[in-house]
């Protein structure tokens, strides 16, 4: 063992017992690993009497809808493993058909990603489909569906702008879609449409750059009304239940000349956000109530569609972040002071509200911080209440009729599901099925650990251990990506970190202990985590941990301190490579997907020039794994795809020819047109993770069998 590694190993804090009495797993394959559904987010429709969800089962992604009450039954049939992703369902009110998007987003040259390399690539398109029937209709190109509460019309966005279509019926049963137009054409770019109450209007948030207004825009007056226009950043509008009024958010507006080094130490002082009510005739609007400066001035928002709940008492919903934890609140629509719903060192992740506008159902990780379950809440403050519990997490809530809710669950050998609960408490899995293929007998269930940096911070992480009966094992470090991301002790609500639980479950079962580090600058342990001072670009204070990490598993008497290998994903390939290029000496090998490997570059692509201050260049240069070249020995595995929309495909080119000219051993893995998580077909992921696992167990000493 280094001396280094000795050091920090005793920032241990417990030592779990490696060694299992349970006799040992049998090996499976990658592809039995990577068997398991990935479920998209859930969506319900309005009258709450249908649910649906997208499912990807092996490089199959498909529309699948359940009544309530019923198991859950795919309305489409795409069998192709192609990569065309499937995601924002948006049902008829009655739950008779399902709108959704089929195909990922445009890069900056207008092409969707095409990883299968068609001669005639495909396009991002609008689809809509009978729940009973389920034959498809074509809606266009573009994103964003939204259907009016009348179901005679879809709206979406194609190119930035508002495009229409109307939908035919016969009966009951969806018949087809009329000729697609554009509604009408506006300045700069739309985004967040939603139908008024009475379907005869839409309020979108219209994108101009150093700002941005809230608009509404009549179908029979063909008229826009802006919402009290400012050097502001107006957007996510939420209807009022009679249509007459429209809340937003109101952030400032973009400086000239900003500085993302400054913006990243928290050293730029904004102006707190806001909500505001507007008039949806008028457009005269006014501000409902402000942020208090200091904590929480900042809008932290929900990984969720909607940021503003109207509830049918008149008060809005919202989170703040006033503790130092985004938590829910209310505030009167008329006025008044705002009530905390939600309150502890937890956060609320993501909210929908009920049906009948009475109550919030909400993802957290309230009294389970390495997990997540499902709670409701009152928009009167009364107290909340955990609709779901245990070692399993649940997450994706979707509002059904009569006080049920359905969400995802999954656990550490439990693969995806859909739930629904009703009211009485009751739970029933309606699909999609259980795979035969998954080896839930093989997979070893994440141990909950926690240990300290080396400047005192906790640190949360899960270890792998194999049951294997040996007494010395090889050992990994995962690190996550994001950064602002939380690893569960389970399968994951993001697909990449769903493979990557997959693909540490592999690492195991061929024999090496791993441990899944959530460092400094991850989500939900509160603002003073995740916006931790030094990360990244502004001194790379995560490494840290990842050396904590190291040195923790060090002392464990079943590992082999000598055969440490380091593996991860874009923010975790960057620690990776840090990892190699500063402690080869630990670090006997890494597999670095996508990574960041010098920061001041990145930032200077992304805005297309060079930005910050010369102290602050040289600070984000020495922070990156470049600056450390010279000690990096450790051989490694580079991929990356080539379509890469948040990595410049750049950074693996320049490591790559840096590191063999100095004679590090560098295998390369590069997936033309694929984008940055390089898993958009089946096939690329388990080229991907068979590759990756199989260069760190060799160099490692472990387990290389198919």
């Amino acid at each position: 063992m280094s001396a280094r590694l000795r050091s920090i190993a005793l920032c241990a804090l417990l030592l779990p017992l490696v060694a299992a009495s349970a006799p040992p797993t049998a090996h499976f394959t990658m592809d039995q690993i990577l068997s398991a559904p990935y479920i998209g987010e859930t969506a319900s429709s309005a009258d709450g009497s249908t649910v649906g969800f997208m499912a990807h089962e092996r490089g199959e992604r498909n529309v699948y809808v359940a009544r309530l009450g019923n198991d859950a039954h795919r309305v489409t049939n795409y069998t192709a493993d192609d990569g065309q992703d499937i995601n924002s369902l948006a049902f008829t009110r009655d739950g008779s058909a399902v709108a959704y998007v089929r195909g990922q987003s445009l890069n900056g040259q207008g092409e969707a990603p095409n990883p299968v390399s068609l001669p005639t690539p495909p396009d991002q398109e609008v689809w809509i489909v009978s729940t009973a029937s389920g034959h498809p209709y074509r809606v266009g190109s573009g994103h964003s569906p939204a259907i009016a509460p009348d179901s005679k019309n879809v709206v979406w966005i194609s190119r930035g702008q508002v495009t229409i279509a109307p939908l035919r019926w016969k009966g009951t049963q969806l018949a087809g879609v009329g000729r697609a137009r554009q509604a009408f054409k506006i300045r700069g770019s739309v985004d967040h449409v939603l139908f008024s109450p009475d379907g005869s209007r839409i309020a979108f948030s219209n994108d101009r750059g150093d700002h941005s207004f809230v608009v509404v825009y009549g179908f029979g007056s063909k008229r826009f009304t802006y919402l009290a226009p400012a050097f502001t950043h107006d957007y996510e509008p939420a209807w009022s239940p009679d249509g007459r009024s429209v809340a937003f958010l109101r952030l400032p507006g973009t400086r000239e000349n900003e500085d993302p080094y400054a913006q990243l130490n928290e050293q730029v002082v904004e102006a707190p956000f806001e909500i505001w009510i507007g008039d949806s005739s008028t457009g005269q609007a006014h501000r409902l109530w402000q942020a208090d400066p200091g904590m929480g001035s900042e809008f932290y928002e929900l990984d969720a569609a909607d940021q503003l709940f109207w509830g049918n008492d008149g008060a809005i919903a919202f989170v703040w972040e006033k503790t130092g934890w985004r938590q829910l609140y209310a505030v009167p629509a008329s006025g008044g002071a705002p009530v905390p719903l939600t309150a502890g060192d937890f956060e609320v992740e993501s909210a929908v509200a009920s049906t009948d506008r009475s109550h919030l159902y909400y993802a957290t990780n309230e009294g389970d911080i390495d997990r997540r379950h499902i709670w409701s809440v009152g928009f009167d403050g009364a107290p909340p209440v955990a609709l779901s519990s245990g070692n399993q997490s649940q997450w994706f809530p979707a509002a059904l009729a009569g006080g049920a809710v359905a969400f995802v669950n999954a656990g550490w050998a439990d693969v995806p599901q859909v739930q629904v609960r009703a009211a009485s408490g009751r739970a029933q899995t309606i699909g999609p099925a259980f795979p035969a293929s998954f080896p839930k007998n093989g997979v070893v269930q994440p141990q909950l650990v926690t240990f300290n940096a080396p400047d005192g911070l906790l640190i949360h992480a899960q270890l792998f251990v194999p049951n294997d009966g040996r007494a010395k094992h090889c050992a990994i470090v995962f690190d996550h990506g994001g950064s602002e991301r939380q690893l569960l002790p389970g399968f994951h609500y993001m697909e990449a970190y769903a493979n990557l639980y997959e693909e540490n479950q592999y690492l195991v079962n061929r024999g090496c202990v791993v441990m899944s580090i959530n460092y400094r600058s991850g989500i939900m342990y509160g603002h003073d985590f995740r916006r931790a001072k030094h990360q990244g670009p502004t001194g790379g204070a995560e490494y840290q941990d990842v050396l904590a990490g190291a040195g923790y598993l060090a002392t464990l008497s079943g590992v082999d301190p000598d055969r440490m290998g380091i593996y991860g994903l874009s923010y975790g390939g960057y620690l990776t490579a840090m990892g190699l290029a500063h402690n080869s000496d630990i670090f006997k090998v890494g597999f670095d997907m996508a990574g960041v490997h010098n920061w001041q570059y990145l930032i200077d692509s992304g805005y297309g020039h060079p930005v910050g201050t010369p102290q602050e260049r040289q600070i984000a240069f020495d922070s990156s794994p470049v600056a450390a070249l010279a000690t990096w020995r450790s051989p490694v595995f580079l991929a990356q795809g080539d379509d890469d929309r948040n990595v410049d495909f750049a950074e693996g080119v320049d490591l790559a020819q840096r590191l063999r000219a100095q004679g590090v051993e560098v295998q390369t893995m590069v997936f033309p047109n694929e984008i940055h998580e390089m898993t958009l077909t089946f096939g690329d992921s388990l080229r991907l993770f068979s590759a990756g696992a199989q260069f760190l167990l060799a160099h490692l000493g472990g387990d290389t069998s198919p």
